[in-house]
């Protein structure tokens, strides 16, 4: 894992079919496909996914109050702005998901800010009465996915813990009201949860999380049995609603096609540029074992 890590670009997107050749001639992947809990690891015992079906219970309640902001995040600029842009959604028949894609967050860096000079603010998500609601709508799952993480990345854990205490000390240091209510309300580790509904991935990358960091993801919904594919790795996963993921994204690139029906991904992240704002060392890969002494 680390000799591919090292093989990535900074930026690397996962965007270009010829780069991944190239990758996947280097670093050929055999092929598995999973459908049980499992924790797959390299040759140095450094964790690369956990896997865990029907973990998680339906997300449709936590999304109701986000059904405007969903609506409205759909741009009809650029495809290359595949998370957002309209061709990449479709809708649900039930119409009880609204197609979208927002990040939500107490504190994160607005897109071209994550330079020196800049700091960081509550996510559009969360401004107004609306955001304190969905603050409170994510408490539970907020709880869930920390705990996971306890377990799967215990060192990661501790850096979202120390983040989140330090943020806490600085908005008040600076009277940063709506910031310190989200923070106070805010139950995970993690500092951002990306909430998509009704989306299309195409194959690609997170570039912007941490190599030795996981995302943790899962699934909602009704439709049609679909498979993860960590394509770099040769490993698909039977992603089932209620199905949990943990990964680098940033290692891992990923996919999966639905085509029709009511589905919800959530996948909580931690911004590499809030832990070096506040000051958190990085850490290191999880290994097995460390999370279960």
């Amino acid at each position: 894992m680390v000799k591919y890590n090292e093989s990535l670009d900074k930026h690397e997107s996962s965007r270009s079919e010829k780069r991944e050749q190239t990758l996947l001639d280097k670093f050929p992947p055999e092929e598995l496909v999973l459908t049980m809990p499992s924790v797959i690891m390299d040759c140095g015992g450094r964790i690369i996914v956990w896997y865990l079906p029907g973990a998680m219970t339906d997300m449709h309640c936590a999304t109701n109050s986000m059904s405007n902001l969903l609506k409205n995040s759909i741009t009809m600029g650029k495809p290359t702005a595949w998370r957002t842009h309209e061709s990449n959604f479709y809708p649900s028949l039930d119409g009880k998901v609204t197609p979208g894609c927002i990040n939500i967050s107490p504190a994160w860096f607005q897109q071209g800010r994550e330079v020196y000079g800049f700091s960081p603010d509550v996510s559009a998500a969360l401004k107004g009465d609306v955001g304190r609601n969905i603050t409170t709508s994510l408490q539970r799952s907020g709880i869930l996915f920390s705990a996971a993480l306890r377990v799967m990345h215990p060192d990661l854990y501790w850096a979202g813990i120390i983040t989140q205490v330090r943020l806490g000390e600085w908005v008040t240091q600076y009277q940063l009201h709506d910031m310190c209510y989200h923070l106070k309300h805010w139950t995970s580790v993690f500092n951002v949860v990306a909430v998509v509904c009704n989306c299309r991935s195409p194959p690609h990358r997170d570039p912007k999380c941490r190599l030795e960091a996981f995302d943790v993801m899962t699934t909602a919904g009704i439709y049609h049995p679909v498979i993860m594919d960590f394509m770099n790795i040769g490993i698909k996963f039977l992603y089932d609603s209620g199905s949990m993921l943990a990964s680098s994204c940033r290692l891992v690139r990923h996919h999966m096609h639905v085509e029709e029906g009511s589905w919800i991904v959530t996948a909580w992240y931690m911004r590499d540029s809030i832990h070096n704002f506040i000051g958190t060392p990085r850490t290191d890969y999880a290994k097995y074992g460390n999370g279960m002494q």
